[in-house]
């Protein structure tokens, strides 16, 4: 079964306002069809709460029947599409890239058109349903905990300090890991009845929890974000540690679980060192555009699969970015290993690597790729998303933003040197287009 997850994102009360929700909900309902369910969910974000009634009452307009899961994970609620039989599943939640900003995400089996249009409404008689899910977290603790070593993880009794940030109402990372006989010190893990100030897991609250590491001799350090999609550990001596050093270690380890010939899931942003570590483990790379990595692991039979900024997936459990299993299996790694973090970390080559944005108006984007490929005619060229070119030790990634006018580039390069002369010679030339 694929899975196409599509975004919108915009300012409330201002792109994304209340009709628009509704109008929005009505033309997802029409997709799925009436009779048929399509679970919801959000953060403690208010604006969210306000458009998702509007989202759940466009939905109900079409005929469809919602399942409301109320304040909930993203992993949780997408565990839920199988508990509930649908076949759609529709979050919403404060933007990670600004405050007044909100993100839909929308889930499905086949891609949604969402194009403006006329949407269609259900006589009154045939108006779907609404069904509020009170007790989930129950039947995702069990199969996160079906599909892990417990025993090795409870024998090993680690400290664990988490930040996890008040997207949800119920802490429930903090349960998982008691059931795990883990010490665990949590920092910002209860409902404080208010709005959350930031979802982003940003440098102060990345600093407070490597401090906390290191201070109390903890085994590891983890952030959430508020969805629970993304997740920023940080080893026992408090160092943060890359996105794509995690992708390598988790992709390592699965490969060493699995048979040859197996296929990983990742975004054209991947370090060279993923590219080696798959290739050592004899299994496939398979690059993929940003927005495309969950429906290339379902097409492809993954078996691991992630991307930045820390969203990993491991389909043995579910599709779906969940930064919750990714923390228990990160523990059941370090139990089997018998190593810590800082020593996973030292088997995976960190490259040199950088990445910053260029403001770039949105006419202009389409000649900052053309002229980038005219000057690199002779190297390995991918034109997934946006374009890279891969040269003998290094790479150049740039991608247009699909929400800003912003060009994103990512550049690395096993030397450092050649990794500053790269990143001048881009800046360089999009400023000169």
């Amino acid at each position: 079964m694929s899975k196409y997850l599509q975004n919108i994102r915009g300012v409330v009360n201002v792109e994304i306002t209340n009709k628009f929700a509704t109008h929005l909900g009505t033309i997802i309902g029409n997709y799925v069809s009436p009779g048929k369910n399509v679970v919801v969910g959000r953060d403690l974000n208010i604006p969210s709460q306000m458009i998702k009634r509007s989202l759940t009452t466009g939905l109900m307009a079409s005929g469809a029947n919602v399942i409301d899961f109320g304040i909930a994970p993203i992993p949780v609620i997408h565990y839920g599409m199988g508990l509930y039989d649908a076949n759609v599943m529709i979050t919403i939640s404060k933007s990670h890239l600004r405050p007044e900003d909100i993100d839909i995400k929308i889930l499905s089996e086949h891609e949604i058109p969402l194009e403006q249009r006329h949407a269609e409404k259900v006589p009154w008689d045939q108006i779907g349903h609404l069904k509020y899910v009170h007790e989930y977290q129950d039947p995702y603790i069990k199969g996160v905990l079906e599909k892990i070593d417990t025993d090795i993880i409870e024998n090993k009794a680690f400290m664990v300090v988490l930040d996890c940030e008040e997207g949800t109402n119920i802490p429930l990372v903090p349960q998982i890991l008691s059931i795990l006989d883990c010490e665990t010190v949590l920092i910002r893990c209860r409902d404080s009845g208010s709005d959350i100030d930031f979802p982003e897991p940003g440098p102060k609250r990345i600093s407070l929890i490597s401090e906390l590491t290191t201070d109390l001799g903890a085994d590891i350090g983890v952030v959430l974000d508020n969805d629970r999609d993304r997740v920023v550990f940080i080893d026992q001596n408090g160092n943060i540690i890359r996105d794509q050093t995690i992708l390598s270690i988790f992709a390592k380890y699965v490969l060493d679980n699995n048979p040859p010939d197996m296929n990983i899931v990742t975004s054209i942003v991947a370090s060279q060192s993923l590219d080696e570590i798959v290739a050592d483990k004899k299994g496939n790379l398979i690059k993929t555009s940003v927005d495309n990595v969950l429906n290339e692991i379902n097409s492809n039979d993954a078996v691991f699969g992630g991307d930045e900024p820390g969203m990993y997936v491991f389909p043995e459990f579910q599709t779906c970015f969940d930064a919750i299993f990714a923390v228990v299996k990160m523990l059941e790694i370090l139990a089997k290993e018998d190593k810590t973090l800082s020593n996973l970390v030292k088997e995976i080559e960190e490259y040199h690597r950088t990445g910053f944005t260029i403001e770039c108006e949105y006419e202009k984007k389409d000649e900052v790729i053309e002229t980038f490929m005219n000057k690199f005619e002779s190297g390995d060229i991918n034109t997934t998303d946006g374009i890279r070119v891969d040269l003998d030790d290094s790479f150049i990634l740039i991608r247009p933003s699909r929400f800003e006018p912003l060009i994103r580039v990512y550049v690395e390069s096993k030397s450092a040197l050649k990794l500053q002369e790269l990143t001048e010679y881009v800046k360089n030339m999009i400023e000169n287009v």
